[in-house]
């Protein structure tokens, strides 16, 4: 084997050619790197069509505390303190008990208080006051 760098014959099992130290492996891109950068790309590009797809059908991608929400007035309709619905701790809707969205995690609040923290309607339990 012959030295790239000045041409000097070397030993096929030295990492450095005797003469001038220049380093005779061959630089190979890693097969790895190349999997972990398409992977990459292709998670980039998939947060950008959903984050479109989310942007075009007016939805919103932001997780937010439903007490983020707390300067909603509540309708003067709704101020009852007896009428009472039902939240879970991940939700940011209030249902009625039964509804099939409720899970283990749910926990009764009064109505008024739901919607001071920011909840707001099931599409399936309150259709009528549902956006």
């Amino acid at each position: 084997m012959f030295c790239q760098h000045c041409g000097a014959e070397t030993d096929v099992r030295k990492a450095r050619c005797p003469v001038c130290g220049a380093d005779q492996r061959k630089r190979r891109f890693s097969f790895f790197s190349l999997i972990a950068v398409l992977l990459a790309c292709a998670m980039f590009a998939g947060v950008l069509v959903c984050d479109y797809a989310l942007h075009k059908s007016g939805a919103t991608a932001a997780v937010t505390s439903p007490a983020a929400y707390t300067a909603q007035t509540v309708p003067p309709a709704q101020e009852s303190d007896s009428d009472v619905v039902y939240i879970t701790h991940a939700g940011t809707k209030y249902h009625k008990d039964g509804c099939m969205h409720l899970n283990d995690t749910k926990q009764e609040i009064a109505l008024n208080e739901a919607i001071r923290e920011g909840y707001e309607p099931c599409a399936v339990c309150f259709p009528e006051e549902a956006e």
